[in-house]
């Protein structure tokens, strides 16, 4: 199976699928982001229509998944109905904060349809249907996979559907590695799942969730901008501000060819002259982390940033209020400073 996310241009889709693989002799394409693709004018669409028509040798299936908020339309849209597949699953609006449900009347009846597809069993159970609506809420997938092992157990009852939504489990290492490396739309993901109640394992070990949770992603937050901002004024200092360029520190073979053997020597060398930072004593990955955060942000939006979290008890989970308000401090001198 080949995963294409995010999705190719199209004319590396087209070529993909004209080149046989070495290693399998039959794949299967799924592309869930592919709400670009049903935008593009006729020109730019007709080599992927013609190649899915030939069905080319080896593939079985190529998937384009969309969410869009109406039913797809336009050239790639109308191809794909020429060739009878095209499957639109209207999404019925969340409920309006008002009404206190998790789930609206029509999004019951949408999942009613998916199981009544794929879990039809399950329907004459009102009472586990219940459970499954209100613990997974609009989750359709996790739903219908809920409803299928409940099935497959032959334990129908509202206990066994409670148990079946075990919680996602979220490493903070995860959520730091999406920061160091500026994937936003991941972090806000990562958040998201931790908002729904997901269980974050900590870098220790343990398991928390819910407003310790919060706790401790706020901590993390702080430390990760703190240390970003200490090396960006360190870099700075040591005559590396070039060297604090989003794109260059985005390119895959930056810190083999880039930082490990010109930048950090000369970081190191400026590290070593103030040691109360500890920033001498961190490895080359651990600085390369924080180095990639600095060149994303100027000081003043990092010292901003750290201030306001600690303004609002970022620390709190840490116990670590003593040093906090010195901290907090130091960030207020460089927000207030004209430093870029």
């Amino acid at each position: 199976m080949q995963l294409v996310d995010p999705p190719w241009e199209l004319a590396h889709l087209c070529q993909e699928l004209q080149t046989p693989s070495l290693f399998a002799g039959e794949r299967l394409f799924l592309i869930p982001h592919a709400e670009a693709y049903f935008a593009l004018p006729p020109k730019a669409v007709e080599g992927l229509l013609a190649t899915l028509k030939t069905s080319p040798a080896g593939v079985l299936w190529v998937g384009l998944f969309a969410e869009l908020p109406e039913a797809p339309s336009g050239p790639l849209a109308e191809g794909l109905a020429s060739l009878g597949e095209v499957e639109h699953l209207s999404l019925p609006p969340a409920p309006k904060p008002w009404e206190e449900v998790r789930l609206s009347q029509e999004q019951k009846a949408l999942l009613r349809e998916l199981l009544a597809e794929e879990a039809p069993e399950l329907l004459a159970h009102q009472d586990v249907l219940d459970v499954l609506f209100e613990t997974h809420g609009f989750s359709p997938r996790q739903l219908v996979q809920a409803a299928k092992d409940l099935l497959a157990s032959q334990e129908l009852s509202p206990e066994a559907a409670r148990r079946s939504a075990g919680r996602q489990t979220l490493t903070a290492s995860e959520l730091e590695k999406a920061l160091q490396d500026g994937k936003w739309p991941q972090v806000a993901y990562h958040l998201a799942q931790l908002a729904e109640g997901a269980v974050l394992s900590t870098f220790r070990g343990t398991e928390t969730s819910g407003r310790k949770a919060a706790d401790l992603v706020a901590g993390l937050l702080t430390r990760a901008c703190l240390s970003a901002l200490t090396v960006r004024v360190l870099a700075e200092e040591a005559g590396l501000a070039r060297e604090l360029d989003p794109a260059r520190v985005s390119q895959a073979s930056w810190y083999p060819r880039e930082f490990k053997p010109r930048i950090y020597p000369k970081f190191l060398a400026k590290a070593q002259e103030m040691p109360e930072l500890g920033l001498a004593d961190r490895s080359p990955w651990s600085l390369q982390a924080s180095f990639r955060l600095a060149a994303r942000f100027s000081s003043k939006k990092l010292a901003t940033v750290v201030a306001d979290l600690l303004r609002f008890g970022a620390l709190r989970a840490e116990g670590l209020e003593p040093w906090a308000p010195v901290v907090l401090a130091y960030a207020s001198l460089f927000a207030a400073s004209n430093s870029s």
